[in-house]
């Protein structure tokens, strides 16, 4: 269908529907602008493409086919739509798109449940929203910001913190025994560490701050989410960096504990203190309606605890 189709060239098409609604080639040509035997061209030639019969010719006139009729109709509705398809084309170049990436988290627990409000106060432009674990490619994706979990390490001059993701080193009661011990911290080399792909980095800056010789790429079981890491957690298949309060969630109702502090890491270095951050493209700093949108994303988050601050 798809070799046909790129066979029949539009303007057949069309001639055939004007010749379909008029039922004369004469009158068809005069509202086309074009001969009564050019028209008859384009429709022998569109019958011979589709071996098909479209037209009955008449001396007054023509008539469709059966199957003329049958092509006449879905040809009616695919021009009607495509036209429908430019006229939204057209008016979509005209609307400012504002497009944003956001860390998987972040996306679907603090952006997209309030993100119809900030919609209703621009109706004007229209909002694509891409999620990534890693730091996009602001150039590619044509980004005006993105919101990314890390340390603000990125290489742009226009970022700022948005929440504190402190961590709690946790595992389940079920991992530790007689033989499998977790009393200091020198114990966890003999542990699996369980990390999502960006949270390697911060063990390895616990190591670091602890002294620790931890093999990393023995010891890191990498998973794809915070989800998956809580629930490898919580089956007893290692040790972990859970985010605060879901650490302490999991802790008081018993599922995880915390051998060995009962404080975040970042009270051992307070370079341990990821976060989630808003990062703007460099050409976007000035941008009235992406500062707009970093003022609004402020006030929805300065409720929460974690929020970093104006």
């Amino acid at each position: 269908m798809a070799t046909l189709l790129g066979r029949l060239p539009l303007k057949s098409l069309n001639i055939f529907r004007v010749v379909a609604r008029l039922k004369s080639f004469k009158k068809a040509a005069d509202e086309l602008c074009v001969t009564s035997q050019a028209v008859s061209l384009q429709i022998r030639s569109l019958e011979e493409a589709l071996s098909i019969t479209l037209f009955q010719r008449f001396p007054a006139g023509v008539g469709l086919t059966p199957a003329g009729e049958r092509l006449y109709e879905y040809t009616e509705r695919s021009l009607q739509l495509l036209e429908q398809g430019i006229r939204e084309a057209q008016a979509c170049q005209q609307r400012r798109q504002f497009r944003i990436n956001a860390s998987p988290w972040f996306a679907v627990h603090r952006l997209l449940p309030v993100l119809d409000q900030f919609e209703q106060l621009h109706p004007e432009i229209d909002i694509k929203i891409t999620t990534a674990v890693g730091f996009p490619d602001f150039s590619d994706q044509r980004l005006d910001c993105a919101i990314q979990w890390g340390w603000g390490q990125w290489p742009s001059s226009a970022k700022q913190l948005l929440l504190k993701d402190d961590k709690r080193l946790v595992c389940a009661p079920s991992l530790l025994n007689d033989i499998k011990t977790l009393n200091t911290s020198q114990d966890l080399k003999h542990h699996r560490l369980l990390c999502t792909q960006l949270s390697v980095s911060l063990w390895q800056q616990l190591s670091n701050t602890l002294n620790l010789d931890l093999l990393l790429d023995q010891q890191a079981l990498v998973l794809d989410s915070q989800a998956s890491q809580v629930e490898a957690t919580e089956k007893g298949l290692g040790v972990a960096l859970i985010s605060d309060a879901l650490a302490l969630q999991a802790c008081h109702q018993g599922r995880l504990i915390m051998p060995l502090w009962k404080t975040p890491v970042s009270v051992l270095n307070p370079a341990l203190l990821p976060g989630y951050w808003l990062v703007v493209g460099e050409e976007r700093q000035q941008d009235t309606l992406t500062l707009a949108f970093k003022k609004w994303l402020f006030n929805t988050l300065k409720g929460d605890e974690r929020f970093a601050g104006f």
